[in-house]
């Protein structure tokens, strides 16, 4: 069974966890393929159970919980920083104990350390994992 862990297959699920509902043509043009090469490549997530109509689940990749304190007071460089990262689910600046709280998505644990790796440059932070899903 494929992975689906390749470049484009990343950048779609992070497209549709952004609009669910884009065109094949618009989806294409975000990941640069043809519109049809889209639909074949959702319809095969689809067949896997990685992606269920408008519900995304990505029951093979583990969940980890970040919790950044910055270092510096650079946000915008930050959160430009965030945005070139395809494997995060969610990045909110947050109140409270922390700065922001990301959740990240990870096949394995190299995949988290080399991500953990570039953040300490902007900030220190705390990792909490998913164990196993309750609800969602």
């Amino acid at each position: 069974m494929k992975a689906f862990n390749d470049k484009i297959s990343q950048s779609i699920l992070a497209a549709l966890r952004q609009n669910a509902r884009l065109s094949w043509q618009a989806l294409g043009k975000i990941v640069h393929l043809s519109p049809q090469a889209c639909a074949e490549r959702v319809r095969q997530m689809q067949d896997a159970g990685i992606i269920s109509g408008f519900t995304l689940r990505e029951s093979n990749q583990a969940r980890h919980f970040i919790t950044v304190f910055m270092a510096h007071h650079r946000l915008t460089e930050f959160e430009n920083f965030l945005r070139t990262e395809t494997a995060l689910e969610s990045a909110d600046k947050i109140s409270g104990d922390g700065c922001y709280h990301l959740v990240y998505l990870a096949n394995n644990r190299a995949q988290l350390e080399d991500f953990l790796q570039r953040l300490s440059a902007h900030a220190r932070y705390r990792t909490n994992s998913s164990l196993r899903r309750i609800i969602g």
